[in-house]
């Protein structure tokens, strides 16, 4: 499996069906010093308002509550970096604050996102649905964690966010709170497709033996992220 270079900006290829990595680190548009207000302009942007979340009381829409510095890649392959940034998996939104601090929701088409965790030292990929050739419509909005980015085979996370309704007890208000599902996904042979753990031996039967010995001797049972991760890792390297 190549490393991935963080140090380089990932770039969805405009020509996916010729790379089999779902991130191509080969074109890109970067510029680094971009600032707020010129990825305001650039991104468009509505003023974010949270009342739609005010009847909450557990979960969250965002990928990570807390902001991130990260960049955002456009359609037309234009990039813009070191933003204050927060993904919401339940509308497909992206959040960025402007020059002025004011948070923003981006109208204009964007393809990829970058975000740095700096407390926690992590770097998290999201590509949208559209890049994939999806024809559901709301695949094709969701951004799709990239967890594996490799020529062989590439592993996405779909973290879904859904709204759970309950009237408090003893009271006529409604609360709501907010679950959140992941979906596996491989980019393999050409084609992007639902991957779920009971189907490991019809996908990757052409090394079911060794797959089967790494699943048991690493304990993996399919319940984690990281499970998944090792094993189209280990895959790779066959």
């Amino acid at each position: 499996m190549r490393p991935i270079p963080y140090i380089i900006l990932f770039l969805f290829s405009a020509v996916f069906a010729r790379a089999q990595q779902v991130i191509d680190v080969s074109k890109t548009d970067y510029n680094n010093g971009a600032s707020n207000g010129d990825a305001n302009m650039a991104v468009g942007g509505l003023v974010y308002s949270p009342v739609k979340f005010v009847r909450v009381t557990a979960g969250t829409p965002f990928f990570k509550e807390e902001w991130m510095k990260g960049t955002l890649v456009l359609e037309g392959g234009k990039a813009y970096s070191n933003l204050w940034l927060r993904l919401n998996l339940l509308d497909n939104e992206i959040n960025y604050k402007d020059a002025k601090g004011q948070e923003m929701v981006a109208t204009s088409p964007i393809k990829y996102i970058n975000l740095t965790d700096s407390a926690a030292g992590a770097k998290y990929d999201f590509v949208r649905g559209a890049q994939f050739g999806i024809g559901d419509n709301i695949l094709a909005k969701t951004f799709f964690q990239v967890l594996v980015n490799d020529n062989k085979v590439s592993l996405c996370r779909q973290i879904t966010k859904r709204i759970h309704e309950a009237i408090a007890y003893g009271t006529a208000t409604t609360e709501q709170d907010i679950v959140t599902l992941n979906f596996y996904y491989v980019r393999m042979n050409g084609n992007f497709s639902r991957f779920k753990w009971d189907d490991w031996q019809e996908i990757f039967k052409d090394k079911k033996d060794q797959l089967s010995q790494y699943i048991h001797t690493n304990h993996l049972k399919g319940k984690t992220e990281e499970d998944f991760t090792k094993l189209v890792t280990y895959y790779n390297t066959l």
